[in-house]
């Protein structure tokens, strides 16, 4: 039989908010945020060049079909 080790839960969650000081750094919710955003705007520097937001590379096939669709729909509701 193969022995599995387990791991502390603290190793394995990032990001953990539980316990913050929230006098020195703000909300919870604001750490969370500040440490996500950079991450958040590359996927959206992605999307706008019709990229897939994860990988980088060019989209293809239905996401491809789908994020034209969706520029389409944006481009006349600046219009109207």
């Amino acid at each position: 039989m193969d022995n599995v080790r387990i791991q502390n839960k603290d190793i394995y969650i990032q990001g953990g908010t539980k316990g913050t000081n929230k006098d020195a750094r703000g909300s919870a919710d604001d750490v969370l945020s500040k440490e996500r955003a950079p991450n958040v705007e590359l996927y959206a520097e992605r999307w706008e060049q019709g990229l897939n937001i994860w990988t980088g590379e060019p989209m293809t096939d239905i996401a491809l079909t789908d994020w034209k669709n969706q520029q389409k729909r944006q481009r006349r509701k600046r219009l109207s």
